[in-house]
């Protein structure tokens, strides 16, 4: 038998074949390969990171569809990071993004306040006709943050057709929104009757929003009524407008996404999950010892724990592993700052506990040391609030402050959700 014929030789050179032509296929496809893996990575993962995205989005043949994959997958960093890259790139108003208003109309309706501030700030930059549309829809939403933003962007559009808009929101219910109501309508009609912004700041030192002097509210009032008349003379003047108008954009069914489950451990030592509080409506604070803001905020938590406990779950989540808005570690001086990785377990637990004694928290505080959990809904801006309905859906993201009076909105909203 001739040898080069022998099946073992037969054998070696197919492998060596099969080898070749599989270098050969990498060597032609391997960025194709390695662009498909990527891609996976980043949308099966559930915190991934900016620079990926980035990447991916310069590297796409048409950014667009990468766009429209990465908010299917209903994350909220992933989609966070779609409302960025709209906004970011609204300027330089690539041949793609006008066909990009659908999704740029989803993000100004998404429940992550965050989205719908990107949504807008793309509208107005990109000069989108739909942005007086966009900006009028958030004024019909409960949180006065929203509302005011709104009414920011309803401000640079044309008097005759946002001035009858601004004289409904002479009755808003929040004297920051009356006062910048009443300076666009000062600035577009030339009557001034004495209101400026700044008379709804509270002027007492650690007063909240809305706070104020009951002889700067009675002159707010006053500047009201004067307003009401000029109105009555001039309303003829002005084009009429009805919510109908902006039916497309208001009828546009908000996508409820199901919120990430995580399981924590308490101070005590008890592992909590999101899940076990399903059928019930879950406040989700993330929070820091080192954030002021969060602070700040704690009384109204408390107030509401004490007020609709039987109502909701008020979860708060502690980040005190993560570095601050300044990449200060958060130890207990200045030393420990310098020296973040050192900052143990037991360190961070001790600080915390000590912040809930002092504050009085009433509800659970879970330790999220490493921001697993805080990646996922990306609490990293403190402090960020997620209400999550019986249902197990996010309902609103937002980040800041807000009042008792708000949250006990937001709960009750949610708990009319089907």
């Amino acid at each position: 038998m001739n040898p080069s014929t022998s099946p073992g030789l037969v054998r070696q050179w197919t492998l060596i074949a099969l080898l070749l032509i599989a270098i050969l296929f990498w060597a032609l496809f391997h960025a194709q390969i390695n662009r498909a893996l990527s891609l996976r990575l980043f949308l099966n993962s559930n915190n991934p990171r900016e620079e990926l995205f980035d990447e991916l989005a310069k590297q796409s043949d048409d950014p667009l569809t990468f766009l429209h994959r990465t908010w299917a997958t209903g994350k909220i960093v992933h989609r966070q990071f779609v409302a960025a890259f709209l906004k970011d790139n609204a300027v330089s108003n690539p041949t793609w993004l006008s066909r990009a208003e659908p999704l740029l109309l989803a993000c100004a309706t998404d429940a992550d306040t965050s989205n719908r501030e990107f949504a807008l700030a793309a509208l107005d930059a990109s000069h989108n006709p739909r942005l007086f549309e966009a900006a009028e829809i958030q004024l019909h939403d409960l949180d006065p943050l929203v509302r005011q933003f709104g009414l920011g962007y309803l401000r640079k559009s044309a008097p005759q057709k946002a001035l009858p808009l601004l004289i409904r929101l002479l009755d808003d219910p929040d004297l920051r929104i009356v006062t910048e109501a009443e300076v666009g309508l000062t600035r577009w009609t030339g009557d001034d009757f004495g209101i400026r912004t700044r008379m709804a700041i509270p002027q007492t030192s650690g007063a909240r929003a809305g706070q104020i002097e009951p002889s700067i509210t009675e002159t707010i009032r006053h500047a009201v009524e004067q307003r009401k008349a000029w109105w009555q003379n001039h309303q003829q003047e002005y084009a009429t407008h009805s919510h109908s108008e902006s039916s497309h954009l208001s009828s546009l069914e908000i996508t409820r996404l199901p919120a990430p489950d995580f399981k924590l451990v308490d101070l005590n030592g008890k592992s909590v999950r999101l899940s076990g509080f399903k059928g019930k409506v879950v406040l989700v604070n993330f929070w820091a010892t080192w954030c002021t803001a969060c602070l700040a905020e704690i009384p109204d938590l408390v107030a509401l724990q004490n007020k609709m406990g039987d109502q909701v779950a008020i979860l708060g989540i502690a980040l005190d592993g993560v570095p601050d808005e300044h990449g200060d570690s958060p130890g207990e001086d200045d030393h420990q700052k310098s020296h973040a990785n050192r900052v143990s377990a037991k360190a961070i637990r001790s600080k915390v506990e000590r912040a809930v004694k002092a504050r009085e928290i009433n509800y659970p505080v879970l330790l999220d040391e490493k921001s697993s959990v805080g990646g996922q809904y990306n609490g990293g801006d403190l402090p960020t609030t997620v209400i999550i309905d019986s249902q197990g859906r996010v309902r609103r993201r937002f980040v800041g402050e807000r009042s008792l009076e708000v949250f006990e909105a937001m709960i009750a909203e949610a708990q009319r959700s089907q």
